[in-house]
C-alpha cells in the first residue's frame, strides 16, 4: 500500500470516528478532487520542481502530485493542520 493510500486511510477513520458519515464525506470530496486534477492537472501551481498541491474542498486536506508521462501520481495527502515541517516529510 502507498503511502498516500495510507494517508488517506488514516484521515477517512479519524472523522468516521468523529462522526458516522463524515470519513465517506471526505472520500467523496477526494474523489471529486482526483476528478478535477484528472480533468486539469496544470491548474495548479507547482510547489516545486515535481509536485503539485490541490486541495480538498470541505477539509483541511491536500493532495500533492506530480505529473509523469501524462499520468498523475499521487505522493501524499496532507493533513494542512500539521507542522509544514511534518509535511514537508512526507513529500518525495
Amino acid at each position: 500500500m502507498s503511502a498516500a493510500a495510507q494517508d488517506l486511510i488514516n484521515a477517512v477513520e479519524y472523522y468516521e470516528s468523529q462522526s458516522s458519515g463524515l470519513g465517506q464525506d471526505l472520500l467523496d470530496d477526494y474523489e471529486m478532487t482526483l476528478s478535477k486534477i484528472n480533468d486539469f492537472p496544470l491548474a495548479w501551481a507547482p510547489i516545486n520542481s515535481h509536485l503539485r498541491r490541490c486541495l480538498i474542498r470541505k477539509f483541511p486536506y491536500a493532495v500533492f502530485y506530480s505529473i509523469e508521462n501524462q499520468v498523475i501520481i499521487v505522493s501524499a495527502i496532507a493533513d494542512l493542520r500539521m507542522n509544514p515541517e511534518e509535511i514537508k516529510k512526507q513529500l518525495p
